[in-house]
């Protein structure tokens, strides 16, 4: 005869598994996606560098990702995005700073966010490490070889997104980094030992924010974008009256 408690407690375990088994489920680390965004000056803009990032593209050799140097939606970027085996999901910091202004124990009073993390990514490498050529040109258009002067920051700085998927592959949370660039491109270790393995290529991702990038809560950040932009509308009149009397 099962007690009341040894009910409870199947009826517990049910539960749990009834969650696992559903559509919603668990976030697995393995089912995720990534989007690179391009810098402008490959979706169309213009700029009068010399050792733009549209030259650097075209430098590539004839590939799959040829067509990015003339900014088209060839399938060599998707094949880069493909082959990101391993992603840091970045995260986010409040600053804090005393508050001296009360009696008794310290309160910290938010002062600051810091989005710090550097974004880290390993991607399979093709055979003619494809890959790293990318980004490679990517940093290659950040400074010029000849004079070691730098390029402009709006030319060189994209976007890249992640995402997480559920079981049926719909994407349930995502984050868009914005203002990304590869800081830095890792080595690799090459050994006549190593058989039968596939060269990862590690890449830093430097970035400057995120902002959410699923669609459940992309309304709610919409929302809260116009009402902010509404009361600094206000505030701003109700200044200019407080200074016009």
């Amino acid at each position: 005869m099962i007690s009341s408690f040894e009910g409870l407690g199947y009826g517990l375990l049910n539960d749990v598994l009834g969650v696992m088994r559903s559509e919603d489920g668990y976030a697995q680390p393995n089912r995720y996606e990534i989007e690179i965004g391009l810098p402008s000056i490959l979706r169309g803009g213009k700029s009068g560098n010399p050792n733009s990032l549209t030259a650097a593209f075209t430098s590539l050799l004839p590939s799959a990702i040829s067509g990015l140097g003339q900014g088209g939606n060839a399938g060599g970027l998707r094949n880069v995005q493909l082959r990101a085996a391993q992603v840091t999901l970045p995260g986010r910091n409040i600053e804090t700073t005393d508050d001296v202004n009360v009696y008794g124990p310290v309160r910290r009073v938010a002062s600051g966010v810091n989005y710090a993390e550097d974004l880290n990514i390993q991607f399979q490498a093709s055979s003619g490490l494809e890959e790293r050529k990318f980004f490679e040109n990517w940093q290659n258009s950040m400074f010029n070889e000849a004079t070691w002067n730098m390029s402009y920051y709006n030319d060189y700085v994209g976007s890249v997104s992640i995402f997480i998927l559920d079981k049926n592959d719909k994407r349930r949370y995502g984050l868009k980094c914005w203002e990304a660039y590869p800081k830095t491109i890792g080595g690799n270790d090459l050994s006549y030992a190593s058989q039968n393995e596939i060269i990862l290529l590690p890449v830093t991702m430097q970035f400057r924010y995120w902002t959410v990038a699923d669609k459940e809560r992309m309304g709610v950040r919409v929302f809260l974008v116009t009402l902010q932009r509404q009361q600094l509308i206000k505030y701003q009149g109700t200044s200019q009256e407080i200074y016009q009397e």
